[in-house]
């Protein structure tokens, strides 16, 4: 082996890491004219309550494999570039843990010259002015100078920030800001009393315990996967955008509703508008108008739950329908380990797979109370994981708490914003986020306004709506939520679905049908953002882009953003894509890839080929 490009000492800061050098000033990575890669590189642990940063000096072996490591008593790290044709490079970390360890952050920052544009949040490659940080959903791809580098599977978020003279990029392979989870500590009661008898609302009484520390065991390894690719000078580049949603859909929406002071006449009357069903009005309601539902329910106690006839019919309606049937818990009170385990069988037929904690503050058997432990009354975690269970409520909300479509992949650029996130203590299940949706019938309908669906659209974005729509009068006795209820009585004793908020649907409906929007369940919508996390984007020697599916999940029409003209033909492995979309920015094709599975991209302007990069 023989020693490439030294690293001066560096410089470590309470705000960060940078190199030695003037403040803000990006190290040059390579001398004028010379190979972009490898750029300068350091890397960063935090566990076990220390904080190592290490600069990173390259070796290359006789193959071309250029080899970075770093190290103390705890880990290991080896970063490698491995030579690809052409002078790409595939970037390959791998942490090997030799003790037990809280993780709490594994991060590698790379620095090369040049001014940087990036893949933004809402799916644009535009020039980075201030810091950006992309977390799971959003796809890392960032130019700058004469390199262009592209995620892969691994990366739990990544920040890109502009320098004097250059661009620094840091991937993580884990960060508690990309994992949020928190803890209430004890388990109330009630929830406490305002003066003059007012209640309390959910989300106004709050006081959980962040836990950032992820445990690591001897032995386990934390792996990230990504690509760097030499950009040569007058050419141009195409930046090929992994988009989120299917066949051309340009944002999603997803209801979940929690089954609070569930009555059956009124969820029936959610679903198809009246309270007699589908008969009474056709097309109206959720399913009537072809929306998707993530509703919970109560395993047993009465007719709150699955025990009552009519909900395990409604249950079944929302099944057949393509819906998804969740869990809000076993019963509305506390449940013990073992009552949830028996719960959990009663409801096996419909194979539920989410779970949403109800009244964490005072159900001990929540995720977010006791309920993430694996022993004790009330641990259930490794209970949910054995009944199937593998996306969990994060007992939090997104945003000010005002109905509003809020975009969960949105937010402030360089904020840490998570939407989803795997559970700290057991990578089998997932968190996910949702947006408090909860008021009058006619602030809901006017929040699903037509300028609002085409804010989400244009930001590619996902709403995950926090709703309360099955009660009723019957079932409902405080002022506030009662002035809150989606139903209204009718004559001969019907509920029906209040008209401004059916309305609003058949908005989001037509959106849908439109083919601008997504309408899917919870399990759809984040089974369909983990599985993104495993594609990896190759541009190839012969000017083409392959794009490839590492993971065990399927991605049907996988939407794909490539900034050329209609007249540009698009090719997917010789063949013409399934679906094409041409926009003023660019056109967006869409193709399926089987898990393992390949697709290779090409275009050309007038049958003559136009690389999307070119190569040296």
């Amino acid at each position: 082996m023989r020693h490439l490009h030294p690293v001066p000492p560096l410089v470590l800061l309470a705000a960060g890491l940078v190199l030695a050098g003037p403040p803000g000033q990006a190290p040059a990575a390579v001398p004028p004219g010379g190979d972009p890669i490898p750029p300068r590189a350091a890397f960063e642990v935090q566990a076990g309550g220390r904080s190592v940063h290490q600069a990173l000096g390259w070796e290359e072996d006789a193959d071309g494999t250029l080899t970075a490591r770093a190290a103390n008593g705890v880990w290991e790290a080896r970063i490698q570039l491995v030579l690809r044709p052409g002078g790409a490079r595939s970037l390959e970390v791998v942490v090997r843990w030799l003790a037990p360890a809280e993780e709490q952050r594994i991060a590698l920052s790379l620095w090369w010259p040049g001014t940087p544009s990036a893949v933004n949040r809402s799916l644009r490659f535009e020039p980075v002015e201030g810091p950006l940080r992309v977390e799971r959903g959003t796809p890392l791809l960032v130019a700058a100078g004469r390199m262009a580098l592209a995620g892969g599977p691994g990366l739990a978020a990544a920040r890109v920030e502009r320098l004097a003279d250059g661009v620094r990029a840091t991937l993580y392979l884990d960060d508690a800001a990309a994992r949020p989870f928190s803890t209430f500590e004890n388990c109330f009661e009630r929830l406490p009393e305002l003066p003059l008898g007012q209640h309390l609302a959910w989300g106004s009484f709050d006081p959980r315990k962040p836990r950032p520390l992820a445990p690591r065991a001897a032995g386990q390894e934390d792996r990230l996967e990504a690509s760097l690719f030499p950009l040569p000078e007058g050419f141009p580049f195409l930046p090929v955008v992994l988009e989120r949603w299917p066949r051309g859909t340009r944002a999603a929406v997803v209801f979940t509703d929690h089954a609070d002071r569930t009555d059956p006449e009124a969820l029936r009357a959610v679903l198809w508008g009246d309270s007699d069903g589908s008969a009474a009005h056709p097309g109206s309601g959720f399913l009537g108008r072809g929306l998707r539902l993530t509703r919970t329910f109560f395993v047993h106690g009465g007719g709150r739950s699955l025990d009552d006839r009519e909900s395990w019919a409604l249950a079944e309606d929302l099944d057949r329908a393509g819906s998804e049937v969740a869990l809000h818990g076993i019963t509305s009170e506390r449940d013990t380990r073992e009552a949830v385990r028996s719960g959990l069988a009663d409801a096996a037929p419909f194979a539920p797979v989410t779970w949403i904690d109800h009244e964490p503050y005072t159900n001990c058997e929540a995720i977010s109370a006791q309920g993430w432990q694996t022993t004790g009354a009330f641990g259930i975690r490794d209970v949910l994981v054995e009944a199937g269970i593998r996306w969990i409520w994060a007992a939090g909300d997104a945003g000010t708490g005002q109905p509003r479509i809020e975009d969960l992949l949105g937010g402030r650029p360089n904020e840490a914003r998570a939407a989803i996130a795997p559970f700290p203590l057991d990578s089998r299940l997932w968190m996910f986020r949702s947006s408090m949706f909860f008021a009058a019938p006619e602030v809901l309908a006017a929040a699903l306004s037509e300028g609002a669906l085409s804010g989400l659209e244009e930001a590619r974005g996902l709403f995950v709506a926090h709703t309360y729509l099955g009660p009723s009068a019957r079932t409902t006795h405080l002022p506030e939520h009662l002035s809150r209820l989606v139903v209204h009585a009718a004559p001969r004793g019907k509920l029906v679905l209040d008209p401004a908020l059916d309305a609003a649907l058949a908005r989001v409906a037509e959106h849908v049908q439109a083919g601008r929007l997504a309408s899917l369940t919870w399990t759809e919508a984040g089974d369909r953002l983990r599985a993104l996390g495993e594609l990896e984007l190759v541009y190839l020697p012969d000017g083409g882009v392959e794009i490839r599916n590492l993971g065990a999940s399927d991605l049907g029409g996988l939407t794909v953003a490539i900034p050329v003209s209609p007249e540009v033909e698009l090719s997917v492995d010789g063949a013409p894509p399934p679906g094409r979309e041409d926009l003023p920015g660019g056109a967006r094709i869409w193709l399926d890839l089987p898990a393992g599975g390949r697709a290779t991209i090409h275009a050309f302007e007038r049958l003559v080929p136009l690389p999307f990069l070119a190569y040296p």
